[in-house]
């Protein structure tokens, strides 16, 4: 029996050393799950932040949409004005310079009148003489 005791005993050695190997594997996988749990936490805390930084980016550009769109309908309505106001100038010098046309023409003719007055006005002198 003794030899029955050896094995025994070798096997209880062999289990012991096993039993340690794996209660260090169990230490070790306790230490990995510590580090996994750890950086999964950070990981969510990191999509949190860059949730709310999407959302905020999200926001701005609505922001910034709409002030562009603000912005269009001012510049519009703006240059609708310009055009507006460039037409009515316009009218008012086309006005003004048809005034100015018609008082030329007029003096124009007042003109050849007095001339061709002064010109036959020896003849008129003789006439009436």
């Amino acid at each position: 029996m003794s030899a029955d005791n050896e094995d025994t005993k070798t096997e209880i050695a062999i289990l012991k050393r096993d039993l340690n190997l794996l209660a260090g594997l169990a230490e070790k996988f306790d230490v990995a799950i510590d580090r996994l749990t750890a950086v999964a936490s950070s990981v969510d805390k990191m999509l949190a932040i860059h949730e709310t930084r999407l959302e905020n980016q999200e926001r701005q550009s609505e922001v910034i949409h709409s002030r562009i769109s603000d912005f269009r309908k001012e510049i519009i309505d703006e240059i609708k004005d310009l055009r507006d106001e460039n037409t009515s100038q316009h009218k008012s010098v086309g006005e003004r310079l048809d005034k100015l046309e018609k008082w030329r023409w007029f003096i124009i003719g007042i003109s050849a009148g007095f001339g061709f007055l002064l010109a036959y006005s020896d003849i008129v002198t003789k006439l009436f003489s």
